[in-house]
């Protein structure tokens, strides 16, 4: 038994998922090698409705909502919040940007959103067609909702994913733009460089010698010797 059912509000966001070779979108085609994965889009609820979605343009019965955890109307009832409504306020706020890249999404999560009044980002992996990579954050951000919210200029407002699928990009109100690892979540610096301390993991590599995924000074040093 399949169920189908839309938003509940007018999406604020959509995109198509994956574009084809020529530039994909609706003029994606047979022609060029791409088939009906590449006419599907990825719509964003608007107030009132915080959920992700995917359509397909040439296959209904591909339609389906993102995940954003198990049994989340489980963990509403234990709350007293059973019903719908009880569900919607344990999902993410309202998504108002994303990116995607599909160069490595067999690999880790491909798809990273931000959400309104937001810091931190999510990864979701567009192949499980769920929220299943770890939470974009600074080290002193902390996740509980119950904790100190990181300052308004932090709020997330842009977001890139690189075309290698390695890293993401999160500009903030403030003007600074973070950047992250996919793979593990971890913090790779920012821009402007200063904006951001290196973690003490990354202290303790350097004095090591020791060489880490998304080190600037190490691809300045590659670019020099090519």
């Amino acid at each position: 038994l399949r169920q189908r059912r839309g938003h509940v509000a007018p999406p604020r966001l959509v995109r198509y998922l994956h574009p084809g070779l020529a530039g994909g979108g609706v003029l994606a085609g047979a022609a060029d090698g791409t088939d009906a994965s590449s006419c599907q889009i990825l719509s964003c609820g608007g107030a009132g409705d915080r959920s992700l979605r995917l359509f397909s343009a040439a296959r209904s019965n591909l339609d389906k909502e993102y995940s954003q955890g198990r049994g989340l109307e489980r963990t509403a009832r234990r709350f007293g919040k059973a019903g719908p409504d009880g569900r919607a306020e344990l999902l993410l706020p309202e998504i108002v940007g994303l990116a995607s890249s599909e160069a490595r999404s067999r690999d880790w999560g491909d798809l990273v959103t931000i959400h309104a009044d937001h810091a931190m980002a999510y990864v979701w992996s567009t192949k499980r067609g769920a929220q299943s990579g770890p939470v974009l954050r600074q080290p002193d951000w902390n996740v509980s909702a119950m904790a100190v919210r990181p300052p308004r200029s932090c709020n997330a407002t842009s977001v890139a994913v690189s075309s290698c699928g390695n890293f993401a990009v999160v500009g903030t109100a403030g003007g600074v733009c973070y950047r992250y690892n996919l793979q593990s979540g971890l913090p790779r610096g920012s821009y402007p460089r200063d904006a951001t301390s290196p973690t003490e993991e990354e202290e303790r590599r350097r004095k090591k010698g020791l060489r880490f995924a998304g080190d600037v000074g190490r691809t300045t040093r590659m670019l020099e010797r090519s």
